[in-house]
């Protein structure tokens, strides 16, 4: 019986095992998934995968990775202009890489569960691909604010704006049920952009006049 000839180091059998490790991870989780499963679902030797990505731990790191590209899709945001409009860049960006409608479903999927249940990746993930992100919008609400602002206040403000964009993507099957004739706004990139800024610049500058409100107040009692 002839060996089996060598994996070739192709583009196309990485993304090939990449692909197939993610649906495979997002349905049975790190822990529950074994390398033997992607091969034969992948229809590759094992050589391959330890050509492409040394073992099943850094496989899992390069597949979250990959469902988690919001760093790129954000980074238009760092372009010169004032924060209010590298906000709106930043919630766009956001917002496109969520509802790309190329973007594998398992993608999602795989990062609820590793929210829901942490894998040693996590920690990669964070510092390679969502502390850019983090760090990307934080300069912006801290120029947003202005001075005075606490670390607490740009803390909340942040969460809240990845909040209002997550939530229309992972809690999509409550709003179906919720509003059954369909909201169909909630595809629309460029309204719930508009509806995000908005409602979050409302909020921000709410903030900002409390924030210059206690400086005025307690320069004027110290003097």
């Amino acid at each position: 019986m002839p060996r089996p000839s060598s994996p070739r180091p192709t583009p196309e059998t990485r993304d090939l095992i990449l692909e197939t490790a993610g649906r495979i991870f997002a349905r049975n989780g790190f822990r529950a998934t074994t390398v033997r499963q992607i091969t034969r679902e992948a229809g590759v030797n094992l050589a391959a995968v330890n050509y492409h990505f040394r073992d099943k731990q850094e496989l899992y790191v390069r597949v979250l990775q990959l469902a988690h590209q919001a760093a790129a899709r954000t980074a238009k945001a760092d372009l010169v202009g004032p924060p209010e409009k590298k906000l709106l860049a930043f919630i766009h960006g956001f917002l496109d890489h969520l509802f790309d409608p190329q973007r594998p479903e398992w993608q999602g999927r795989l990062i609820a569960r590793e929210m829901a249940e942490p894998s040693p990746a996590l920690d990669r993930l964070v510092a390679e691909s969502i502390l850019p992100v983090k760090k990307r919008l934080s300069r912006i609400v801290r120029d947003l604010l202005g001075p005075g602002a606490t670390e607490a206040q740009m803390r909340k403000i942040a969460f809240s704006i990845l909040g209002q964009c997550l939530f229309y993507v992972h809690c999509c099957e409550m709003t179906k049920r919720l509003f059954p004739k369909g909201l169909d706004e909630t595809h629309d990139i460029a309204a719930l952009t508009n509806h995000v800024f908005h409602f979050s610049i409302g909020g921000i500058t709410a903030i900002r006049r409390q924030i210059k409100s206690k400086a005025k107040t307690k320069k004027k009692n110290v003097s």
